[in-house]
């Protein structure tokens, strides 16, 4: 037999859930402070202009070390159960 535990799908949608909401705060947050830090920092400079830019590489960021923490975590417990 398998010594893999079976989830219900309430909890799997449950996780989900939490982690989507997770990821899109992280997102939304770092969007706002680039914009922020953009405006108030870079002012009077080209920077400034390209506020959907730097948001969007500050998104980008986030969300890659977000995906490699969730992976280097699920790596961690699936070798924990093996």
């Amino acid at each position: 037999m398998s010594d893999n535990p079976k989830r219900t799908s309430v909890q799997t949608i449950a996780i989900a859930l939490v982690l989507t909401g997770a990821v899109t705060a992280a997102a939304y947050y770092a969007w706002i402070y680039a914009n922020i830090g953009a405006r108030t920092y870079a002012r009077g400079t080209l920077l400034t202009d390209m506020r959907f830019f730097v948001g969007l590489l500050a998104v980008f960021v986030v969300l890659t070390f977000a995906d490699r923490i969730i992976g280097f975590i699920a790596a961690r417990i699936r070798g924990r159960k093996t």
